[in-house]
């Protein structure tokens, strides 16, 4: 048995078989499209290419955050096995999923005082917020105990870097992110904006390139100089563009000897990326816009 039970959401955009493998529970987030209300299932249910062509159709997606419910029964049974639990979450400055987490903790902790809830923000999403919770898995694999995993993650999860950069503007626009006249404008000269992450756990959009082979030379020349380790295994997420993403991780190779895994981005992220994302995730030292 485990030292603790280790609980994340469906964000980190990984596999079925990594959760299985690893004894990992997981909290979905759900989104709705063409009519249809699905909690993430890793793409099993509807698969990513289905999902972000519905996109490329114009369907509209709308998410939704994990359920209270969901965390409840995830801690409670882990709570009456008689185990601790670590919960590594989606960024709070992103979504309520965090929060729902939280919330559930408060709910049981009176009602298991021998027990630990305890829950970490990791200010991160999708491959980055990976990065953490796959340390976690480590730490918790070797033996540590739930308090010195849960502070080894809150130390590293300001030095995971997001670089990200999507093909299309109006998905940023419909989030609030972008004002329409500089999606429309962008979008006309082919502008490519470089995405960020800060150290509250939100998207900041810094700098930007035109045209789509200069925004990937972008992010794989930036990533290259701000990792701490050239031989640590990078983790590339696209929106059903793997020609990029894959050319993403040759560029890395080529130039840094720097290895990377290349998944999907799910149903969450790419309802407010849209089609065409692509991102690197990575150690390194700070977070900043340049």
């Amino acid at each position: 048995m485990y030292p603790f039970v280790l609980v994340t959401d469906s964000t980190i955009d990984e596999s079925a078989s990594y959760f299985e493998t690893h004894d990992i529970k997981c909290a979905p987030l759900s989104f709705t499209i063409d009519g249809r209300t699905i909690e993430e299932d890793c793409g099993q249910t509807v698969s990513f290419h289905q999902f972000y062509d519905l996109l490329r159709q114009g369907k509209k997606s709308v998410t939704s955050q994990a359920k209270l419910e969901t965390f409840l029964q995830i801690f409670r049974d882990a709570l009456n096995a008689g185990q601790d639990v670590l919960y590594i979450g989606f960024s709070s400055g992103l979504s309520g999923t965090f929060q729902a987490g939280c919330m559930a903790r408060d709910e049981l902790a009176p009602s298991y005082p021998d027990r630990k809830i305890v829950c970490v923000d990791t200010l991160s999403a999708t491959g980055g917020e990976f990065l953490l919770l796959d340390r976690a898995r480590e730490l918790r694999d070797s033996g540590c105990t739930v308090e010195v995993t849960a502070e080894a993650i809150r130390q590293m999860r300001l030095h995971i870097i997001h670089l990200i950069t999507v093909n299309d503007l109006e998905h940023l626009h419909r989030g609030g992110r972008l004002s329409k006249t500089t999606a429309v404008v962008g979008g006309l000269l082919g502008i490519k904006p470089i995405i960020w992450v800060n150290n509250e756990g939100k998207l900041g959009v810094g700098h930007k390139v035109r045209g789509r082979q200069k925004a990937i030379e972008y992010l794989g020349s930036r990533a290259l100089r701000e990792m701490t380790d050239k031989k640590q295994i990078v983790r590339i997420c696209h929106g059903d563009c793997i020609e990029d993403a894959e050319a993403l991780a040759a560029y890395l190779l080529e130039h840094g000897a720097v290895r990377s895994e290349i998944r999907y981005c799910g149903t969450v992220i790419g309802t407010h990326a849209g089609p065409g994302i692509l991102a690197v995730f990575f150690i390194g030292g700070e977070r900043k816009a340049e």
